[in-house]
């Protein structure tokens, strides 16, 4: 088994996969387990990590191997960065395991550390039920998640973050897919759009990025030939 995974989508089905793994390839069966740790965060930060990784640093309680997961909606960079040495070289016998809505949100340094492992309850493409909608109902769901982004708890406004990284990634894969069909004059603002999205996606992890004006060039640059 490798020693630092990760699974993207649903949490909880992530947890079931990782339970899964840990059973068969570490001989941790059984739920509750004192050797499978789940930490859950909305927003996972440097103090996290760090806490995280003096938990890791400690000896299995009932076998000889155990698995500790991060389940985060959002890990800012500096807190990806924080786990680097600890996923390219946990202390023995300990595997670490990321859930996170999207493996776009990682850091290449990150990702490379990790084995993605696939989950059964991955969720549908956000971008394709995006495309779907008319106009107006394009703008309205943005604008609902925009408010979302703004609300009283923490967990809340990280989810939905989450969800609208998630949504910009997915669409620059269908750009992509719609570009390779495309005719030469439908090309161009497919280009162009997918420019845009590439500039927006490292901007979406910053904790100051802004979100609106992001959302309004979307919905005004969004090409006719992707619909």
């Amino acid at each position: 088994m490798a020693h630092a995974l990760v699974v993207e989508g649903d949490r909880e089905q992530a947890v079931r996969t990782l339970r899964a793994h840990a059973a068969e390839a570490l001989s941790i069966a059984g739920e509750p387990h004192a050797d499978f740790v789940v930490f859950e965060y909305g927003l996972f930060s440097v103090e996290d990590a760090r806490a995280v990784a003096q938990f890791a640093s400690s000896a299995p309680v009932a076998g000889d191997a155990k698995m500790v997961v991060i389940a985060a909606t959002r890990i800012f960079h500096e807190a990806q960065n924080a786990l680097l040495k600890l996923f390219e070289e946990p202390p023995q016998s300990v595997v670490m395991a990321l859930i996170v809505p999207s493996v776009g949100q990682l850091l290449p340094t990150l990702r490379s550390r990790v084995v993605v492992l696939s989950s059964e309850g991955a969720p549908a493409s956000p971008a394709r039920a995006f495309i779907a909608l008319t106009p107006e109902a394009r703008e309205k769901f943005l604008g609902k998640l925009l408010d979302r982004t703004k609300g009283e708890k923490d967990e809340d406004k990280q989810a939905a973050r989450g969800e609208l990284l998630a949504l910009v990634e997915d669409l620059i894969r269908e750009t992509y897919r719609a570009k390779e069909k495309a005719s030469e004059k439908d090309k161009e603002s497919l280009t162009a759009f997918l420019a845009d999205l590439s500039a927006f996606l490292p901007i979406l992890h910053e904790r100051s990025a802004p979100l609106k004006l992001i959302v309004e060039h979307v919905l005004l640059v969004y090409p006719r030939a992707l619909a």
